[in-house]
């Protein structure tokens, strides 16, 4: 039996049929699964099986895989990489979910669809956005307050700026699908607020362990 990881797809989650995966991934942009033999693996290619984060966050929270929150107060912080390497371009995308507690969840990555890239920044903090929303959606969150320092992270969500790209577009039409209520709160990026500058240091050691980037660490 195999088990199928769809981490950027209609419905990101783990499928135990091919045909269950290829509904979600076929005809999907910038779509990103793989197929393992065992569900411990396939959820760690979704981002369930992570390092323990009491080294990361500046909080000094214990992880605690799959945890659910205590409170109905759920907090989201993400954030986009994009670094120039020997002339090309390396992406990466960070977040993290915590509630009034603990964190929750932490996860980072480097898949951005190819289409994105002339977003630069903005097409990693978009992936975070919409990884960070499944996960909470996919545990029965249905309302979550997101941190971000760029204002089209909110304001395509909102319709208050125009989306003139087809990636800017897709991803406004996703995040207003979820049905989730969302609060956004802007900050000011490199403004020493401790969980914004650690998304931002996963996003861009993201980004430096891309496939392809003989400076990866």
């Amino acid at each position: 039996m195999k088990f199928y990881a769809v981490r950027n797809g209609r419905r990101p989650g783990v499928y135990t049929t091919w045909p269950a995966c290829e509904e979600q991934v076929k005809g999907f942009p910038g779509a990103v699964y793989k197929a393992f033999p065992t569900k411990e693996q396939a959820l760690a290619f979704m981002g369930e099986s992570l390092p323990n984060v009491t080294d990361l966050s500046p909080a000094g929270s214990s992880w605690t895989a799959d945890a659910l929150a205590t409170t109905d107060a759920i907090h989201v912080w993400v954030d986009g990489s994009c670094l120039p390497i020997n002339g090309r371009l390396y992406f990466g995308w960070a977040y993290i979910v915590l509630d009034d507690e603990r964190v929750l969840h932490l996860a980072s990555g480097h898949d951005v669809p190819a289409e994105a890239r002339r977003h630069r920044n903005v097409a990693g903090e978009i992936q975070a956005v919409l990884y960070a929303l499944e996960w909470c959606r996919a545990r029965g969150m249905t309302a979550a307050t997101i941190y971000f320092d760029y204002q089209g992270l909110a304001s395509w969500v909102e319709g208050t700026w125009k989306t003139r790209t087809a990636f800017t577009q897709a991803y406004a039409e996703r995040v207003r699908a979820m049905g989730m209520t969302l609060t956004w709160h802007k900050v000011q990026a490199h403004s020493g607020e401790p969980y914004n500058e650690l998304v931002d240091r996963l996003a861009r050691e993201a980004a430096r362990s891309a496939p392809g980037n003989d400076q990866a660490v």
